[in-house]
């Protein structure tokens, strides 16, 4: 009897854990003359499993079929590391496609951008570095290139600062390059959420799955000549 109670008792302990623990993800995207990739890290229980991602962007190959990028991903459990070359094809039709179909999913899930936003509220940047270096040779046109990526730096910011929490100050700076054309950039960000809200979000979603329709349908209780509900 007593070991039944212990099993139940660290299985409740176990999924406990599971839902208070953090996923932390890092992004580090790098562009120069020879060098242009993008890297995700994630770590889940404190680094005992380890996923990442490795997209070098300056092996993009245009074919006939589609754009097809070779990337590579990492996964590590405790001590065993799994690489794997993987290939993705980007085609035209495809991405309108999965657009249609992420715009038809975000119509039949009623309050879909509420619980999202709620979602990205939890979410903390720990880390936000973006450094850049922009010339064109000349004076004059770099002053506004350097002027107009500020600008859009502080604007990126500024929405995250305002759908997400960020831990410590953002570092952004940006170097016009007034001799030498020249574009180069780094970008480092870190932010991690809790396992439990995203499977609460997650849940939502499902829930709430062609609930708008159901929610336009009885939000007017009024009946049309037909002793029909109104749209």
């Amino acid at each position: 009897m007593y070991w039944v109670i212990g099993i139940i008792l660290f299985f409740i302990a176990l999924i406990i854990m599971v839902l208070v623990s953090r996923v932390t993800v890092s992004i580090t995207y790098i562009h120069e003359p020879n060098r242009n990739e993008c890297k995700v890290h994630m770590h889940v229980f404190k680094g005992i499993i380890h996923y990442s991602w490795d997209f070098p962007f300056d092996q993009l190959e245009v074919e006939d079929d589609g754009v097809h990028l070779q990337y590579q991903t990492d996964l590590e459990v405790g001590k065993q590391d799994h690489e794997k070359d993987r290939e993705a094809i980007f085609r035209a039709e495809s991405i309108v496609q999965r657009a249609h179909e992420t715009r038809e999913i975000i119509d039949s899930v009623y309050q879909f951008h509420k619980i999202v936003r709620k979602f990205l509220q939890s979410i903390q940047i720990e880390k936000f570095e973006w450094y850049s270096t922009i010339g064109t040779g000349d004076a004059g046109s770099t002053g506004v290139f350097s002027g107009m990526l500020w600008t859009i730096k502080g604007s990126l910011v500024g929405l995250i600062s305002h759908i997400a929490n960020l831990k410590n100050p953002p570092l952004i700076e940006v170097h016009p390059s007034f001799q030498i054309p020249l574009v180069n950039t780094n970008m480092q960000c870190m932010f991690s959420f809790r396992v439990g809200k995203a499977i609460r979000a997650g849940y939502q979603i499902a829930k709430n799955w062609k609930g708008r329709k159901q929610h336009v349908r009885t939000s007017n209780p009024g009946l049309d000549a037909n002793s029909n509900g109104k749209y």
